[in-house]
């Protein structure tokens, strides 16, 4: 169910609405199911293709299919999303899998895993923020929208453990890598998955728990895009390069890109967003200036040197906590207003372009 709140009728209510909204919170503004999801404009897309080329790995590089390849049922019907479950670690974890129409049993295709914000879940941000459904229907890959666990408190806020952030994950110390790596050696064997390509991105708590799913499952991940939130997991020690694509607004009060204490409740100090990509431009074996890729509205895309897998940087200038080309934030502390929502820079278009040229 989505966590986005009606009106409240009560200073109790008031009070668990303002929790709500701290720092990692993502819900967004609620759309009927009827109306067209956003997608960015064929001439849009082009100039999104033109420019990533320069960073494209190997076109050449072969396909490793899963398990799952060797079968020819058809598990789940294309062109919509599917409800699962997975016990890990004695906990029953959910998910949602979007399957496109063009999906064949024998043939195999990429894997983008979306984890949502702190307070958010798998459905909000498949269909309220991020929206990639549209573009793994027209491009043809498989979309994985889990949800971090609920806090045993009043709120039931889910949220991913980061490493030091954030809630209850990090304080209880969920397995989030290892359930995700569960939640992909299943898909595997009932799916046709190229192994080769799996990525992952996620808003700010979900963006900080792709960082550390490149840290820790590099042999699995190809790339990553963490959108609105630095790495903050200290021992990152990769034993495979991974391409990253990192998004962030200049004006983000929540997660603030030059680091420094975010406004919410949750009074977490965060580092400069440019420390973690320090740490993939060392793991990729980078050299050379930042050079200019992609202006797109507000955004603005470097290349942070010549690189292995590339790593690259989209600022949007003015930008606040949001996902840009998404929904708006429903709900906004006072504190922490700050920064602009965007829509003239598609960020979905330009992660799922990113990684459609990155494989292990």
């Amino acid at each position: 169910m989505h966590r986005c709140f009606s009106p409240p009728q009560s200073r109790t209510s008031i009070l668990a609405m303002l929790l709500t909204v701290s720092l990692v919170s993502s819900c967004r503004a609620l759309r009927s199911d009827a109306d067209p999801a956003p997608t960015a404009e064929p001439e849009t897309r082009v100039r999104i293709d033109a420019a990533f080329r320069e960073v494209d790995a190997s076109r050449a590089a072969s396909e490793v299919a899963s398990a799952g390849c060797t079968s020819d049922a058809r598990l789940y019907p294309g062109g919509e999303s599917h409800e699962r479950a997975l016990f890990h670690d004695g906990l029953e974890r959910t998910t949602r899998v979007f399957i496109p129409s063009s999906y064949t049993p024998g043939v195999p295709m990429p894997v983008v895993f979306v984890l949502h914000g702190g307070f958010g879940s798998g459905e909000q941000i498949e269909t309220r923020s991020a929206e990639f459904n549209p573009i793994a229907e027209r491009e043809g890959f498989i979309v994985v929208y889990p949800d971090g666990v609920e806090s045993d408190g009043l709120l039931k806020a889910r949220t991913w453990n980061g490493g030091d952030c954030c809630g209850y994950a990090s304080e209880a110390n969920i397995d989030d890598v290892g359930f995700v790596m569960a939640l992909l050696d299943s898909l595997e064997t009932q799916l046709c998955i190229d192994t080769s390509r799996v990525y992952s991105t996620g808003m700010s708590n979900g963006a900080i728990m792709s960082y550390r799913l490149a840290c820790e499952a590099s042999e699995r991940i190809a790339a990553i895009a963490p959108v609105a939130a630095p790495q903050v997991f200290e021992n990152c020690n990769p034993t495979h390069p991974v391409a990253l694509l990192h998004i962030h607004g200049t004006d983000d009060p929540n997660a603030p890109y030059e680091g420094g204490e975010g406004c919410g409740f949750a009074n977490i100090t965060f580092p400069p967003a440019m420390e973690g990509m320090q740490v993939w431009r060392d793991a990729n074996l980078c050299e050379g200036a930042p050079a200019d890729l992609l202006s797109l509205g507000a955004g603005h895309c470097q290349t942070l040197g010549d690189c292995g897998s590339p790593v690259v940087r989209c600022l949007v200038e003015g930008g606040g906590h949001s996902w840009p080309g998404g929904q708006p934030p429903a709900l906004q502390l006072r504190r922490c207003e700050g920064g602009h929502h965007t829509t003239d820079f598609a960020a979905s278009e330009v992660i799922w372009r990113f990684f459609s040229g990155q494989s292990r």
